[in-house]
């Protein structure tokens, strides 16, 4: 076979494998557009401040990339961690987060104003509809607190957002997964984004495979004759 024909036939499968892909498409939760930029909530870190915030959320379907919260330590340094939890019940009610961390980054918050933190996730596949919270916990708190977060205090209508929720765990991050949170915020919103990348669904990955199969045995079919 021709170069020009395999070409032809490769591009034709590949072709199909994006039709299906184009209907797992892309999607952000994003929460900014409807903030000020100015307003906070507050107080987080060590000492007698919160100790974990975070956003519930229900995935949309394809994997979570990265996710971007907006904090002020006002010039102070704060150990913390960004985590990834299932999240028990629905996605606006009282947690705690459920089974082992999906994803687990550690960070040093310092700012001097309200600061973007994003955290790339290497691409975390959620299940579709299923309920989640991300998440910014202190790892102890014998350090700086009064740190504020992006806040908005009406939650807008954004597809799959849940509320702000916040836990005084005091640094204990076993408790996240053990014990009920002190809130969500059912009204309120943290300004934040999640952005989740398209991934190919099984139907197109098994056409691009019947494809190359067909082209592969046109290719053997082929062979006899030119030799």
């Amino acid at each position: 076979m021709s170069i020009k024909k395999i070409a032809m036939k490769f591009a034709l499968a590949a072709a199909v494998m994006g039709v299906g892909v184009a209907s797992a498409s892309a999607t952000t939760i994003d929460t900014t557009p409807y903030w000020n930029g100015s307003n906070t909530l507050g107080p987080y870190g060590g000492g007698s401040s919160t100790s974990t915030y975070g956003e519930t959320f229900s995935a949309p379907g394809g994997a979570l990339t990265d996710f971007t919260f907006y904090v002020n330590t006002f010039g102070q340094s704060i150990a913390a961690t960004a985590q990834v939890y299932a999240w028990s019940g629905a996605f606006n009610g009282h947690g705690p987060a459920t089974g082992s961390a999906l994803f687990s980054q550690a960070v040093t918050l310092n700012s001097s104003s309200l600061q973007a933190y994003t955290f790339n996730t290497g691409g975390l596949a959620l299940n579709a509809g299923s309920s989640y919270v991300a998440l910014i916990t202190v790892t102890n708190t014998n350090q700086a607190g009064n740190a504020a977060w992006g806040f908005l205090s009406s939650n807008p209508t954004v597809a799959n957002n849940g509320n702000v929720v916040w836990f005084n765990n005091n640094g204990d991050i076993s408790l996240l997964t053990s014990s009920t949170w002190d809130g969500p915020w059912i009204n309120g919103s943290l300004a934040w984004t999640a952005d989740f990348a398209a991934v190919p669904e099984p139907a197109s990955l098994a056409l691009l495979g019947v494809g190359l199969a067909g082209l592969c045995a046109s290719r053997r079919k082929k062979k006899p004759a030119q030799a």
